[in-house]
Formats: structure tokens, sequence, C-alpha cells
């Protein structure tokens, strides 16, 4: 099991976080966890192997992006 946690700093990490949760799921290869905490959005994968984890992480890091693009979220 590979275990993965990061933290984004952003001005309204609930906004984003609430911008996420219809694409927070659970696969058979990994699962996410995602929490709005002050100042930040906090991430923690859990991926079966390296692969799934790389995987999950570039998905969460681009939705991010994309969700602090649009939304304008900093």
């Amino acid at each position: 099991m590979i275990k993965a946690e990061f933290s984004i700093k952003l001005e309204n990490p609930k906004e984003a976080y609430e911008a996420l949760k219809p694409d927070l799921e659970n696969t058979e290869r990994f699962s996410v966890k995602v929490t709005p905490k002050k100042g930040e959005l906090y991430i923690q994968i859990d991926a079966k192997d390296l692969t799934a984890a790389r995987a999950a992480i570039n998905s969460y890091l681009r939705l991010i992006n994309t969700v602090k693009e649009v939304g304008d979220i900093e």
C-alpha cells in the first residue's frame, strides 16, 4: 500500500472542497480523502501500487488547479 499526503494553500479551501466533492470517489486501485482546513486543502491518497498513486496524485492536482483557475480561488 502506498500512502501520499499533501496540502495546498488556498484562501478559500472550503469552496475548493465543495467544487471537488463530485469527483471524490474511491476506486479499486486507490481511495482519496480531501479535508478543508484553515488556509489549506489537505489530501490523503491510499493506493494499491505506485502507478495508481501517481495517477491519483496527478488527477487531483489537475482538478484542484482547474478549480482554482475557474473559480479564481487563491
